[in-house]
């Protein structure tokens, strides 16, 4: 930071970024965090979209999480499938689930959920039940729009239990209880 401060050089490099970021905000330096937000954005794919939207969002960055978002929305299932998805807070998961741009099916998208949940549950130090995936879900799993699965997705795997569970009037018709 004092380089940049005196002589308006920097040197931002992927391993450096996020400390320059913060550093750069905590002393008000907004051309710093500026350098910071374009070298992130330069380098955004999907494969790191979650792990940067998270930071967006802590770092009170919305131009950037807006682009995480639009990279999300475009690549889902990439997105998804990278490691770093299942490191995201649970805020980040539902502002996520909130958006009917994905480009994935349903089942597909509650499939990953389900993956973040248990590690999740490894995260907390709680056994990975049903029980507990739905207690740290909580919000995020009446997010998921059950009623756009096909029958054959709902009858398949946790989809019917956790949504009877969570939300058993959209469930009822996919059963035949209606």
């Amino acid at each position: 930071i004092y380089r940049f401060l005196y002589s308006d050089e920097v040197q931002i490099g992927p391993e450096t970024v996020m400390t320059t970021l913060y550093t750069a905000k905590k002393y008000a330096v907004p051309a710093l965090e500026a350098h910071c937000v374009d070298f992130l954005t330069k380098h955004l794919r999907a494969d790191n979209a979650f792990m940067l939207l998270t930071q967006a969002r802590l770092f009170d960055e919305p131009q950037l999480a807006s682009l995480c978002l639009d990279t999300i929305d475009k690549s889902t299932i990439d997105a998804i499938s990278a490691e770093g998805f299942t490191d995201i807070d649970i805020d980040t998961l539902c502002a996520v689930l909130e958006r009917d741009t994905l480009s994935i099916r349903e089942s597909r998208l509650f499939g990953a959920v389900v993956r973040w949940a248990e590690a999740e549950c490894q995260r907390q130090q709680l056994p990975v039940t049903f029980g507990n995936k739905q207690k740290v879900l909580g919000r995020a799993l009446s997010l998921i729009r059950f009623p756009l699965m096909t029958i054959e997705e709902f009858a398949a795997g946790e989809f019917g239990v956790l949504c009877l569970t969570v939300r058993p009037h959209l469930c009822a018709g996919h059963l035949g209880l209606d």
